[in-house]
């Protein structure tokens, strides 16, 4: 290095801090829309998570509203609470019309208990406990605020005999027009549990992660307590407290008003990014969040890749001059001829190496281009020769936004010594283009001196951003919709239903004991017509829930969920169900498997054509999977039927023959669809059809996604 003159020591120290200066800067601005692509990445999910919780709280209300609206439960109620003086065999009998109500519902809803409770708080029916006053605060509280309102309340996750539990409470007889029922204190106590479908919707992930987490958390007292499961952790919901003065907690973060995106830590004490919302309707946080490592894996990778780069090519530069060094002759002369022609074929070669950069690279002096590199020239669109010398107003649309970026970036510089800014330019064609400018001052030391710079066509990336943020709002706009939707099928339409099927009542009670036979016909008609839209409504509820509401995942003998659904259709004596011995065991989601099954059974029982009949089901091993085929020996279907026996609304039959929606196999189709599979009929029109279709075997419902096959 002694042999080196001294200018070319400092030119060797100038390039190396300019491409230091360059690089680093470049890499900072990665670094940056790294860590916004991941915080938009975060949002997205927290809002599809509060969107799903949103959807299974209106649902929970729903259910419970539907059940105290049930005639034959408020029947059995009022006239158990008028007759006190009644034999206990009848008082008793009304009780278990009741509870078999109840007990329909637990076991339809998967609901944890459901029970009536007295103005005294003691539990006249239940599934599962009666007599006993309720000792638990929470419910207590919830009781009396529906009691004081007149309407449902939804009460908090709380701990109920070791097992955390959601009391859902709808007064009974609120607007009842008997003032004594009206004053009874009646309540309906559904309680929910939310290890059922709640926290298996926040353990999900939209993507595979190693930390992506969604929990809920309350504030009691001056402690957040988490009321969900914690991935990380082995605690119960509602056993885990962390104080809510902890100044980078998420969850205490949101708690004390926070909402949105936050960095900090979570109950692990990890750096992490997270997302905090509200819970509407509740005094829930919920927290949607990921490990900053890897949120931020591939801004590390990035980072650390062109710190190589930089440090590659600083010591290619220091060894280049070493080498001329050492190359030096004695001869003094000799050696300043070398020295120079070196210098010169270095000049060219870190020209040509800025010039032929593929990204937009540039040198100024007070806004007066020096020098640029190629990428630059094919970013503007104009040719070097006409650039260099002139001002860089050349790129900017309007004078008003060339002085706000000039005096934007000069005030950073200023400060900083380094600058980063968007701004609109145009190119040669006249498009504009939006970029973004990293700079950094050559000497640190003269804010006012050389400038060397970035640019960045960012264009595609702002209009993918704003893609995606309408990607969200249609999102959001779908998922309100359906849960619109869900709730008028499930609400309103039944209430004039109901009034019709009220009318029907009223009128045979006022007809004389000897009612004209058209008239006694086109009542029944009309009871009938009733009970097909109700079953339509049914039908079209679950046909919108598929693939919102998926159930728990469980281990579940598939025979005997065969044997369940079977007996659940309570089907004529004259029938029996064959089941082949392979059936397996598999872990699934147990509800949409069961509706499948239900509503096949159910179609070969509905389309009977005598009073006798067999139905087959087996099984079959395929890849992702297994095939189960349902079998029946009753009316086939010709083939030209195929396809349209699975559209919605589609029976091969009047609905006056068979009741029914003609939704049946539409929904069987659909369940069958969403976790990859496929479903067929076989029938040659004459005698028996047979409906096969494959489902995964595996937990995560995956198994048929790349394997897609029926034999």
């Amino acid at each position: 290095m002694r042999n080196l003159p001294r200018v070319w020591v400092f030119v060797l120290v100038l390039i190396l801090g300019v491409m230091g200066a360059v690089g680093w800067q470049y890499l900072r601005s990665q670094e940056s829309l790294r860590r916004a692509e991941a915080e938009q990445a975060l949002t997205s999910v927290a809002v599809l998570k509060l969107n799903e919780i949103a959807e299974w709280r209106a649902t929970r209300i729903a259910d419970a509203e539907l059940l105290a609206q049930n005639p034959t439960l408020l029947a059995s109620m009022r006239t158990w609470y008028h007759g006190p003086a009644q034999s206990p065999a009848f008082r008793d009998d009304l009780l278990d019309d009741a509870r078999s109500r109840m007990e329909m519902f637990v076991k339809a809803r998967k609901f944890h208990d459901i029970r009536v409770i007295d103005a005294a708080n003691r539990t006249i029916v239940g599934v599962h406990a009666e007599g006993a006053e309720l000792e638990d605060a929470t419910t207590s509280a919830t009781v009396a605020q529906a009691r004081a309102s007149g309407r449902v309340a939804f009460g908090q996750i709380h701990d109920h005999g070791g097992i955390a539990l959601i009391d859902v409470v709808v007064p009974l007889f609120s607007h009842s027009d008997d003032p004594l029922m009206r004053a009874s204190g009646l309540v309906l106590v559904v309680q929910v549990d939310p290890r059922v479908y709640l926290y298996p919707l926040l353990q999900r992930w939209p993507t595979p992660s190693a930390s992506g987490e969604t929990l809920l958390a309350r504030r009691i007292g001056d402690d957040v307590v988490f009321i969900s499961p914690l991935r990380h952790r082995p605690d119960s919901p509602l056993t885990f407290h962390m104080p809510l003065s902890s100044e980078k907690l998420a969850a205490a973060v949101g708690l004390r008003g926070t909402i949105g995106v936050v960095g900090g830590r979570d109950y692990r004490d990890v750096p992490i990014l997270a997302a905090t919302f509200r819970v509407d309707g509740t005094d829930w946080i919920m927290v949607s969040k990921m490990d900053e490592d890897e949120a931020l894996a591939t801004q590390h990778r990035e980072t650390l890749m062109g710190l190589g780069i930089l440090f590659a090519m600083g010591i290619a530069i220091v060894a280049v001059m070493i080498a001329m060094a050492e190359e030096a002759g004695s001869s003094e002369r000799l050696a300043a001829a070398e020295a120079r022609a070196e210098l010169a074929a270095r000049d060219a070669w870190l020209g040509a190496i800025f010039r032929a950069a593929p990204i937009g690279i540039g040198l100024v002096r007070q806004r007066v281009l020096l020098e640029v590199s190629d990428g630059f020239c094919r970013l503007t669109g104009l040719p070097r020769e006409e650039m260099l010398g002139e001002t860089s107003r050349q790129f900017y649309p309007t004078q008003e936004e060339f002085l706000r970026a000039g005096e934007a970036a000069r005030s950073q510089l200023a400060a900083n010594g380094a600058a980063e800014l968007e701004t609109t330019w145009i190119n040669a064609d006249g498009r504009p283009l939006t970029v973004c400018l990293n700079a950094a001052l050559v000497d640190a030391a003269n804010p006012e001196g050389d400038v060397t710079f970035i640019v960045t066509d960012i264009t595609a990336r702002k209009a993918q951003e704003q893609a995606l943020i309408q990607r969200s709002r249609e999102l959001e706009r779908s998922n309100k919709e359906l849960a619109t939707f869900a709730y008028v099928a499930s609400h309103d339409l039944r209430s004039p239903l109901r009034g019709i099927a009220q009318l029907s009542d009223w009128i045979v009670e006022d007809m004389p004991s000897e009612m004209p036979p058209e008239i006694d016909e086109h009542l029944k008609l009309m009871r009938s017509r009733v009970a097909r839209m109700e079953h339509l409504l049914d039908d079209l509820l679950s046909y919108s829930r598929v693939g919102r509401i998926e159930g728990e995942t469980a281990t579940v003998d598939v025979a005997e969920l065969c044997r369940e659904s079977f007996d659940l259709l309570a089907p004529p004596p004259g029938f029996t169900l064959e089941l082949a011995g392979d059936l397996p065991r598999l872990t699934t989601r147990v509800a949409p498997l069961s509706q499948v099954f239900q509503n096949l059974i159910g179609n070969a029982l509905k389309h009977r054509d005598r009073d006798t009949g067999t139905i087959t089901i087996s099984g079959k091993l395929v890849a992702g999977g297994h095939a189960y085929t349902v079998a029946d020996d009753g009316p086939g279907i010709p083939p030209q039927f195929h396809e349209r026996i699975f559209g919605l609304f589609q029976t091969l039959r009047p609905r006056d023959e068979v009741e029914g929606s003609g939704m049946g196999l539409a929904l069987v189709r659909k369940q069958v669809e969403l976790y990859g599979g496929e479903i067929v009929v076989h029938s040659d029109g004459g005698r028996g059809a047979a409906f096969e279709f494959t489902w995964p075997d595996d937990a995560d419902m995956k198994g048929l996604r790349n394997d897609r096959h029926v034999a």
